[in-house]
């Protein structure tokens, strides 16, 4: 074991983990506030990555302008899933009811996106994916770079909107009390949909950041969706600071497992790691923190 080999996986894992992190803290978003699972968040990473495809390959447009491109796609399915599906179901009175509806909604959403787009993948490519850098006998594209600085832009201010403006803080007084909040004069429904907005948004912008990496068909998100959910159990139901670690941890052991074991063994090593945390440290890498009235 090499320290330039050392050194490669471990970017390479830093990138693999930015791009599950940027799916995962959409799904944590939802389920902090919500104590909901969007089993359309695949779905809404996919329509993202088309979107910023056809943006660039139909309308001459630039990389960097598709990921704003598809982050406004997938807010835009936020608004439409709130408007179908959580905000009718909110009041029947069982978690379960929206989903239910999600799964449906992912598997109608799948079958448009075969019938429409096909089941040939398409090859995205970027002007970024070539450009190659060499430090120190380690290796890396532009667009790893860009992945990683949007990442870290997009954690930052997802940190800074919640911690420091007034919109951040009410909706993380929504998440800890509802009906407390809705006494203190905060609109729980605006904040809840707000959530479901920025949820979706961040599932669109990484679908335009995991399109030129993975192969783009209609179950593109799919792939990726099912370590998103193991990245936020492993990093504690609910807790953003805990997704982000996990993403990372995961990507890491992603890139380690294929130099030095077996591509094949990813997912049983990535699962092995799940079902570990689950019997001995089942609130995750950070426990959530939600107060509870007595």
């Amino acid at each position: 074991m090499t320290a330039t080999i050392v050194a490669q996986q471990v970017i390479n894992g830093v990138v693999l983990g930015s791009l599950y992190v940027l799916v995962a803290l959409g799904l944590t978003l939802i389920y902090g506030v919500l104590v909901q699972i969007n089993f359309a968040h695949a779905d809404f990473v996919t329509l993202g990555a088309f979107a910023a495809y056809f943006f660039m390959h139909l309308l001459g447009g630039g990389y960097l302008v598709s990921i704003a491109v598809a982050l406004l796609v997938g807010a835009l399915l936020g608004v439409a899933i709130n408007l179908a599906i959580f905000k009718p179901l909110r009041h029947k009175g069982s978690e379960l009811l929206p989903l239910i509806a999600t799964i449906g909604v992912s598997t109608m959403m799948q079958n448009a996106m075969l019938a429409v787009f096909g089941p040939v993948p398409y090859a995205f490519e970027t002007p970024y994916s070539q450009r190659v850098f060499r430090v120190a006998g380690t290796f890396f594209t532009e667009q790893s770079i860009i992945i990683v600085a949007v990442s870290i832009a997009t954690i930052a201010l997802l940190y800074a909107f919640m911690k420091f403006t007034f919109l951040g803080k009410a909706l993380r007084a929504v998440a800890q009390d509802r009906e407390t909040a809705g006494l203190m004069g905060i609109n729980p429904n605006y904040l809840i949909m707000l959530t479901i907005v920025l949820s979706s948004a961040l599932a669109g912008m990484a679908g335009a950041m995991l399109a030129p990496v993975l192969v783009l068909t209609p179950f593109a998100g799919t792939s990726v969706i099912v370590k998103a959910f193991a990245i936020v159990i492993i990093g504690g139901f609910g807790n953003v600071e805990g997704t982000i670690l996990a993403g990372l941890l995961v990507g890491l052991i992603e890139s380690f497992t294929t130099q030095y074991l077996d591509p094949g063994l990813i997912d049983i090593v990535v699962f092995g790691l799940l079902l570990l945390m689950l019997v001995f440290r089942p609130t995750g890498l950070i426990s959530e923190r939600r107060e509870e009235n007595v």
